[in-house]
């Protein structure tokens, strides 16, 4: 009698069983197959990042690779991703601004400063990546190659009203950039409403942010994935975590 009566149950846990199961083998036939290298808030500080680097496909900076809006500071950074790009498998190199940037002096110069990567700036760029099997199994993507579309914003404060900028982030784009993070997502409390709501409209499969030194981690929502990638520690400009690593 007692096994007639567990059979609900274990028709149940069987049924999650093989959800769960379903539900992984989706995920993984919707996987790009790239590795994605995620750093942010490096302050000029960059150069302590390099032992024990990570390889990837693609390097996202989101912003605040100076201090300040240092000229030097963005040269020096340039010539370190420079010397990464060489001395690993990276295929495309991606930075936006920070705080400390987008009012530099400089600025209409960012692209010419920063030669040695993609500089974006409220604009999107579909990139082809070479998939690599030593990093991510053949079993889990389809394909050699794949396009990635990445959308890389300007800093804005947060806001409460719309901004016209976050609208031009297309719906399903894969990667957004954006220096300072969405509301109530690797935040602490003090993102941006306005940058959410475009994100949750677009659906892109990963959200690169820093600024908020303290709320560094990582977040999900639906399928898309949030990192907040900074490197320096809460209240300074001291290199204190390592990058990031996302595979998707």
């Amino acid at each position: 009698m007692s096994i007639f009566l567990a059979l609900p149950a274990l028709i149940l846990i069987g049924a999650w069983y093989w959800i769960r199961r379903h539900s992984l083998k989706v995920e993984e036939a919707n996987r790009l197959g790239i590795r994605v290298v995620c750093i942010s808030d490096t302050h000029g500080d960059h150069e302590k990042l390099t032992e024990n680097f990570p390889d990837g496909d693609i390097l996202i900076h989101a912003g605040d690779f100076t201090r300040f809006g240092n000229l030097k500071d963005a040269e020096k950074f340039n010539e370190w991703l420079g010397r990464i790009k060489a001395q690993r498998s990276f295929q495309h190199l991606i930075i936006v601004n920070g705080n400390h940037e987008s009012n530099a002096p400089w600025q209409k110069m960012a692209e010419q400063i920063l030669s040695n990567a993609v500089f974006l700036k409220n604009c999107c760029i579909s990139l082809r990546v070479s998939k690599s099997t030593e990093r991510i199994p053949s079993d889990m993507c389809s394909g050699r190659s794949v396009n990635v579309q990445i959308f890389g914003s300007d800093f804005f404060w947060p806001m409460q009203t719309e901004n016209p900028y976050y609208k031009l982030i297309p719906t399903g784009v894969d990667i957004v950039v954006s220096h300072g993070p969405c509301k109530s997502l690797v935040d602490s409390g003090r993102g941006c409403a306005m940058l959410l709501r475009e994100v949750l409209r677009a659906g892109p499969r990963l959200v690169v942010s820093g600024h908020i030194h303290e709320a560094r981690g990582a977040a999900a929502r639906g399928a898309t994935r949030f990192v907040n990638a900074a490197n320096c520690g809460p209240g300074g400009y001291a290199i204190s975590a390592p990058a990031t690593v996302v595979d998707i």
